[in-house]
């Protein structure tokens, strides 16, 4: 992977709109999110009287910023899928890697390059996005209420909100890996699209299917969703229904495992154009 190629890729990443959208719309939603609780506790005092601010645990760091990753979790998915789709698609509805690439292996390169930037944009939502709805609930506070925020978090807050963001990076990562593959396998942004959403919701659906027994919790063990639960059972120091090893394999072929399968499948059948 050349410094080149990266710099190709970001040009091509830079001009799409859904880059900027991946973190403007959930920034949005976030800040919505932050202000709209203060204003109804502003109501509430206003009401009922300042006895109200006398709890404010639920507005302290970094509560919020877990509040921020759960809107990561629900709408990141589905922009990451839109990204990754859009950014591999447009190779194909151009043929511009027929072009850039004249080697076998620089095939493979290409599209790591492209889910480095998928990864990459995960970690810049997780990021970012948290520290929005934290920084709205500051000022929100702020400005309709004249109180300040408790910011002090203990060391156990810090590492729950480290094991979150991980959990909502392999999250974003496993949707990547899936609008990669079906991206490459149906050469075409919608095509891509088409699969990789209804996957996500299927996998979903039977992940919460799975607790009503029979053949739905037979199934349910190997979507990413029920390992992504036990990863978390796991992380918060308790044992989950199904071993670690178990979590991690699975987890380990919805991520690398499809990316290098989607790397294998460009590779050898679109190499001859």
């Amino acid at each position: 992977m050349t410094l080149g190629l990266l710099q190709a890729e970001w040009i091509k990443a830079r001009h799409m709109s859904i880059t900027w959208l991946l973190v403007a719309i959930p920034s949005v939603l976030a800040l919505l999110g932050a202000v709209l609780p203060v204003n109804a506790l502003a109501d509430s005092v206003r009401q009922f009287g300042p006895a109200l601010l006398n709890d404010l645990s639920s507005f302290a760091f970094p509560q919020p910023m877990l509040i921020g990753l759960q809107i990561v979790d629900f709408l990141g998915s589905v922009l990451i899928v839109i990204f990754i789709t859009a950014l591999a698609g447009n190779e194909f509805g151009f043929d511009t890697w027929k072009n850039l690439l004249t080697r076998f292996a620089g095939h493979g390169r290409l599209l790591a390059t492209k889910m480095l930037y998928a990864l990459a944009a995960a970690v810049v939502i997780i990021v970012i996005v948290p520290i929005v709805f934290q920084l709205g609930v500051v000022v929100a506070l702020k400005s309709t209420l004249g109180v300040d925020v408790p910011l002090g978090a203990n060391p156990g807050e810090i590492q729950t909100l480290a094991k979150a963001a991980l959990l909502s990076w392999l999250r974003l990562a496993v949707a990547a890996s899936i609008g990669l593959l079906a991206t490459t396998a149906t050469r075409s942004s919608g095509g891509g699209v088409a699969i990789a959403m209804p996957w996500l919701l299927a996998d979903g659906m039977i992940n919460g299917l799975g607790v009503l027994g029979g053949m739905w919790s037979s199934i349910a063990p190997y979507t990413f969703n029920y390992n992504l639960g036990v990863l978390s059972t796991y992380l918060s120091g308790r044992a989950g229904p199904v071993t670690l090893w178990h979590c991690l394999i699975v987890l380990g072929i919805y991520t690398a495992g499809f990316a290098l399968l989607a790397i294998t499948i460009f590779r050898r059948r679109d190499i001859a154009g």
